[in-house]
């Protein structure tokens, strides 16, 4: 009872922690106002690409533009949307000063973080069902699988967009790097994007082995009353018999009432006379 216990409220705080991270990464760069304003994906020079700023930060809503490269702020953002990509060539145009991969794989990371968004999108929709199912799972033992199958969803879904969002973080920063401009990818905005995953990872398995672990013990337990209705050889336990088959058992191999014998005798006995008769 403790262990069950333990493992649903660990399962709470995980899958709260979890969505709240998600929260945090689909909503940076489009709140103005702490916590929000502290989190982009990657950061570069391109003062001789991006007449609004020295510095750019590359979040899910555009390009923000901070005071200095180490400011805590993202600064002023300009032209917000969801879903923007990162990809330098549609952000800034085709210049002379920009790294000719980013022209040439062009599609690569447009794609890859453009599909990031929707992606980690899914998933937080998915793990805030599941944290919501998850505390009616406390008094209907039902929600356990809707539980399984919406956190399955969500890890599957949140796998896929921190996946191509490192992808596309980290071959930017290469490429701005190799150019000779100084980079660097969000540690926060990546480590709570990973963190957020290994929180769904972790109430993925926690919730598999619950309901394993339920099963079996209720297959234990049926087993165990099936085992108790047989006898010790396997055979099934006698039951006693009653009604109208309970007394016919009883008259099994009871010898015929006397009327019959005596009918019997008598028509051998008229037989006789009979045939004396005629004689």
């Amino acid at each position: 009872m403790l262990l069950t216990s333990l493992n649903r409220l660990l399962t709470l705080l995980l899958l709260a922690g979890a969505t709240l991270l998600l929260l945090f990464i689909v909503f940076s760069g489009s709140v103005s106002s702490f916590p929000f304003d502290q989190f982009y994906w990657v950061q570069a020079r391109t003062s001789n690409l991006n007449p609004n700023g020295d510095i750019s930060r590359w979040t899910f809503w555009g390009i923000c533009n901070p005071e200095t490269y180490d400011s805590h702020s993202n600064g002023n953002c300009t032209n917000l949307g969801p879903d923007q990509p990162i990809s330098p060539y549609d952000n800034f145009g085709n210049s002379t000063s920009l790294p000719q991969d980013f022209v040439t794989n062009r599609d690569t990371y447009y794609y890859l973080s453009r599909f990031s968004f929707p992606f980690i999108l899914i998933a937080l929709v998915f793990a805030g069902v599941s944290f919501i199912c998850s505390l009616f799972q406390l008094c209907w033992w039902t929600m356990k699988q809707v539980v399984i199958f919406f956190v399955s969803l969500s890890v599957i879904f949140c796998a896929a967009g921190v996946s191509c969002q490192t992808a596309v973080s980290v071959m930017v920063r290469n490429k701005f790097s190799d150019a000779g401009m100084t980079s660097k990818v969000g540690p926060s905005m990546l480590g709570m994007a990973w963190a957020a995953l290994v929180c769904l990872l972790i109430v993925f398995f926690l919730t598999c082995c619950s309901g394993m672990h339920r099963a079996y013990k209720i297959h234990r337990e049926q087993r165990q009353l099936e085992m108790s209705q047989t006898g010790p050889a396997g055979a099934p336990v006698s039951q006693p018999v009653s009604g109208p088959l309970a007394v016919d058992e009883t008259n099994q191999g009871t010898l015929p009432s006397n009327e019959g014998g005596i009918r019997f005798f008598k028509i051998k006995r008229t037989q006789k006379a009979i045939d004396e008769e005629s004689l």
